[in-house]
């Protein structure tokens, strides 16, 4: 009761503190003739920094201060085949920041008092349903904070290289009728977009407006944002900044489907308006987007009253917001907020100083160009700004650490934390060496395990780290009857530290079962996805067994629990912040007598019973699932002629070990040679096989 107490008055606090804040930035001017020259100075050479570590081809951002749009610059090239430079109305994919748009959705709608932020999520979206009897719990609250024990992300048409003809979000929706929690709606906070992607069908319940067009009407065109769009279509040529792959191949627009949880197109300039919205306490110009109690409730910590053992200031979580207490600025006593977003070669962050009414935008693109570099491109900016209006005294600079001294380790204490950790990609093994540490990752791509620390020795912070590396370190922790290794290393500019629950101890509860022993390391293909989804280039699944613990295999392992049932093994970790995300059931469907291997909504078939591909018209069954062939080329060559039935109709073709050579569209014929190859077909065709 204590704990619950002084948790609830940290909240109280906190909300005080924010409605100070805005109640500061509601009295400022509107604008400022401070000319911030360092600061430009100091993010053009952030951004020239991070063009040429790594390789991204573009980079936009905007700076601000309360109304006033100081700086805004874009770095590279929007099309390198054209020379064409990006300008600050090019748009980018803007991923995790098209959240912010989601909860300043829904709390339009808590303003107008057609939603109850704490109401069942069932009072509005009637169909809502799942397997685990508790979902009548979940509310809008947590959706918005990450708290609802959604499995993760149905990523299945999720990214697309062309429109989708269906709603995702109401496949999502169907897709957890299937489904159970991972954990009771409310215990912890791990990132889920899948919650978020359920917003759309809230505000549709709701208002009987798409969610796209309720966001278009109540925001974007109120706040002027004429360059922010969702991907329902192909946009005009060069009013989007082309993504490059590590070949430095340039890549199609990319539609994100998730429209809420990552669909939003924009530009840093765009994407002010909504920062200086927030500044002004929801006001913008005399315009109210939201009201101020809106703004302060989105700005207090979610986590203090759940489950979060050790806490990550990277990912203390508002209402949609990352952090609420952005670790860079709090290392030097200043309030943020900030939101990141990611998609496959575009990373994006919006951070926020609201007490000191000054705001970033950073958007990459391409090649190494990663969420971290979009963070330290902010703060040395923020920093900057800091700095040169007397905020704080000085820029900060680095941190440069030196092995802390030593303490010696009980044996009891190193025998408690040894044995086996798993996140939601990674295995991983903690053993003891002396009175050091090792710790290992299984490497499923040669079934070793390879060092990833080794010489890790107790501190006097009782903390391991290596005299090698003395700013990364390990502790351990135990909270609710699970055991954690939590990681402490540099984060951002580098003037700060901060910690991550990075895995959960786990152990076999016996023998492995004989149903699911019997199906280890057989393979599966993907049946039923879009045909021009990013997941065809992953579309094996494989059951690997190891000391009697099961992984679901897609190239990184996913710990499953194989005593649910001989059909169903269910998740098992539960691991607050970030690393327990995108857990799903393995469920083994019969079809036609044969197992089926399902992973959330994505469907895979037996490898062993696909049938020889021979002249013929394969054909697509009612369900429409892709259909695949084998053909063996070993020593000698074939052609195949393929003709969809209907125009464009697709297929693909993979070598014997999955690698995609060929995407097909329409007719054509292939010449392949030296070895097995499959095929799949997504439309029915006819094909000669000679």
């Amino acid at each position: 009761m204590k704990i619950i107490e002084n948790n609830l008055l940290r909240i109280i606090i906190s909300v005080c503190y924010i409605f100070f804040i805005l109640s500061l930035a509601g009295c400022a001017s509107n604008s400022s003739p401070f000319p911030y020259t360092t600061t430009i100075a100091e993010g053009r050479a952030a951004a020239t920094d991070i063009m040429a570590k790594t390789g991204a081809s573009s980079i936009s951002l905007a700076f601000i201060d309360g109304e006033r749009l100081v700086w805004a610059e874009t770095f590279g090239l929007a099309d390198k085949g054209s020379n064409t430079e990006p300008t600050v109305n090019t748009m980018y994919p803007i991923g995790s920041v098209s959240k912010m748009l989601a909860t300043i959705a829904v709390m339009i709608l808590v303003d107008q008092g057609l939603v109850s932020i704490d109401a069942p999520l069932t009072d509005y979206i009637k169909s809502f349903r799942m397997l685990s009897p508790e979902y009548t719990q979940i509310t809008a609250r947590m959706l918005l904070n990450h708290s609802s024990g959604f499995p993760g992300t149905d990523y299945r048409n999720g990214f697309t290289s062309s429109p989708l003809s269906f709603s995702y979000s109401a496949q999502v929706l169907e897709t957890l009728k299937t489904q159970q929690l991972k954990h009771t709606p409310g215990y912890m906070s791990v990132y889920c977009n899948d919650g978020f992607t359920l917003i759309e069908q809230l505000v549709l319940a709701v208002t009987k407006k798409s969610y796209v067009q309720f966001v278009q009407d109540e925001i974007l065109t109120p706040l002027g944002m004429n360059h922010s769009r969702y991907s329902l279509d192909y946009f005009p040529e060069g009013s989007f900044a082309i993504r490059y792959d590590e070949q430095n191949t340039p890549l199609p627009q990319m539609f994100v489907n998730l429209f809420a949880s990552g669909g939003l197109y924009s530009t840093p300039t765009d994407m002010a308006k909504i920062a200086m919205m927030f500044i002004g306490g929801g006001n913008l110009g005399g315009l109210r987007i939201l009201s101020e109690t809106s703004v302060t409730e989105m700005g207090v910590d979610q986590t203090l009253t759940n489950f979060n053992p050790v806490k990550k200031n990277g990912l203390n979580y508002g209402l949609g917001w990352d952090t609420v207490t952005q670790p860079g600025l709090g290392a030097v006593g200043v309030i943020g907020w900030q939101k990141g977003g990611s998609i496959p070669y575009t990373k994006t962050t919006m951070t926020i100083a609201p007490a000191e009414r000054l705001a970033v935008i950073v958007i990459g693109a391409s090649n190494g160009f990663s969420s971290d570099n979009a963070i330290v491109i902010a703060e040395r900016i923020l920093l900057r700004a800091l700095a040169e209006k007397g905020r704080i005294a000085a820029m900060p600079v680095p941190l440069n650490m030196s092995p802390r001294p030593e303490k010696t380790p009980t044996d009891e204490l190193l025998n408690s934390v040894i044995g086996y950790y798993a996140n939601s990609n990674t295995f991983m093994r903690v053993q003891r060496q002396s009175n050091d540490l090792n710790i290992a990752e299984y490497d499923i791509s040669i079934n070793d395990w390879k060092n990833l620390y080794t010489g890790l020795k107790l501190r006097d912070d009782d903390c391991f780290s290596s005299n090698v590396n003395p700013s990364e370190s390990f502790l351990f922790k135990t909270a609710d009857g699970r055991q954690y290794f939590i990681l402490r290393n540099l984060q951002g500019y580098g003037h700060y530290q901060d910690n991550l629950i990075y895995a959960q101890l786990v152990a076999a509860s016996g023998t492995l079962p004989t149903a699911w022993a019997n199906r280890l390391d057989r393979k599966w293909l993907m049946t039923n996805d879009h045909h021009d989804s990013i997941l065809w280039s992953n579309t094996v699944r494989q059951l690997n067994g190891i000391d009697n613990l099961l992984f679901a295999n897609s190239g990184s392992l996913e710990i499953v629990n194989p005593f649910f049932s001989d059909s169903r093994a269910s998740m098992m970790l539960l691991i607050p912040q970030v690393n327990g995300r995108d857990l799903n059931d393995v469920v083994i469907e019969t079809r036609g007598g044969e197992e089926w291997f399902r992973s959330g909504s994505c469907l895979y078939r037996p490898l062993e019973t696909i049938q020889p591909l021979s002249s013929g018209t394969v054909t697509i069954g009612a369900e429409g699932l892709g259909e695949w062939r084998s053909l063996d080329a070993t020593g000698v060559t074939k052609t195949v002629t393929i003709t969809p039935t209907v125009a464009g109709g697709h297929w693909k073709i993979y070598d014997s070990n999955f690698k995609q050579i060929e995407t097909g569209e329409g007719a054509k014929s292939v010449t392949i040679s030296g070895s097995k190859y499959y095929l799949i077909f997504q439309d029915t065709a006819n094909v000669n096989v000679a």
